[in-house]
């Protein structure tokens, strides 16, 4: 069982978790699961433009979720908790067996 969180703890995981809740910044943690990219390569895979893509790498970074640095002019970019990834099972799963998501009802991403 894991355990309890402290009031502090609960703000500081709620403002992550905030950082986790846009499906292009859900993609590039999916995109880093098999190691660094570079930025380029991440706005590319995920079809947006690379304005889009800095600001939410910015996002991503503040809330420590990933971390980044540079040669010459090629930003890279990795993950910094590799745990996050079990995120994933545990939408999906959620998604599958609670929501019943169909991918081709448009319903199916429940209320926002």
């Amino acid at each position: 069982m894991s355990e309890t969180l402290t009031a502090a703890q609960r703000e500081a995981g709620a403002k992550v978790l905030r950082a986790l809740a846009h499906p292009l910044r859900l993609g590039v943690l999916q995109c880093l699961q098999d190691g660094e990219r570079t930025v380029t390569e991440l706005y590319e895979a995920l079809g947006c433009s690379q304005s889009m893509m800095s600001q939410q790498l910015g996002i991503l970074e503040t809330h420590g979720l990933i971390r980044t640095h540079k040669e010459g002019t090629v930003k890279y970019c990795a993950l910094r908790n590799r745990d996050f990834l079990h995120v994933f099972g545990c939408l999906q799963r959620h998604l599958l067996t609670v929501m019943r998501f169909v991918e081709d009802d448009p319903a199916a991403a429940g209320p926002s």
